[in-house]
């Protein structure tokens, strides 16, 4: 086995081996599988390209967060957790790895969606709870208005009062006067040409 062991490694190392040392090697289940495993893990290296990512702008499909620190943001950690599963898997089985790389993906965007769909309830709620914070406000407005006018109109009736009141005192004082005219002209006192009445 040891033996099998230094084959392998020498192999992938890229050493080259004899048929016989190669045939032993394929003959060993284990081992035939790790070869076929390299071997496609060398074509799939070997075939790569890499896809470009498409440019749209990033700040209107996310609402802006406060930063959070590298290391210590929750979603830093799940993202560079689900990369260390796939690496796993990859290093693994390949043709498996794939398998489960696409349904990792799979759930990946599930979470994304149901974090947009969780983004956009919030964005419901205070939606509304800006409505009814302008109701209030609408409601508070009118009710200091309507104040507002009560206080005027007490003001005006007040005012009114005042100036009923110095018309009264204006008239009285008229009439003391005309009175008093009247008294001067005859030289007595005729207290029919003009009454102190009050209004």
């Amino acid at each position: 086995m040891a033996n099998l062991d230094s084959l392998f490694t020498a192999w992938l190392e890229g050493e080259s081996l004899t048929d016989e040392q190669i045939a032993l090697l394929q003959a060993d289940a284990e081992y035939a599988l790790m070869m076929n495993n390299a071997i496609q893990w060398q074509q799939q290296s070997h075939h790569y390209e890499t896809v470009p990512v498409p440019n749209w702008d990033r700040e209107s499909t996310m609402p802006k967060v406060q930063k959070t620190s590298l290391f210590f943001g929750s979603g830093m950690w799940a993202v560079a957790a689900s990369i260390a599963f796939c690496a796993w898997i990859f290093v693994s089985n390949p043709q498996q790895g794939n398998q489960l790389l696409l349904e990792q993906v799979a759930k990946q965007t599930n979470l994304l969606e149901s974090q947009q769909k969780q983004i956009d309830q919030l964005q419901n709620i205070i939606t509304a709870q800006n409505e009814v914070q302008q109701q209030q406000m609408y409601q508070l407005a009118k009710e200091a208005i309507k104040t507002g006018r009560v206080e005027r109109q007490e003001d005006i009736a007040s005012v009114l009062a005042y100036i009923k009141t110095q018309r009264a005192q204006d008239q009285a004082y008229l009439r003391m006067q005309l009175n008093d005219l009247a008294e001067q002209v005859d030289g007595r006192p005729m207290p029919t040409v003009a009454n102190n009445l009050e209004y």
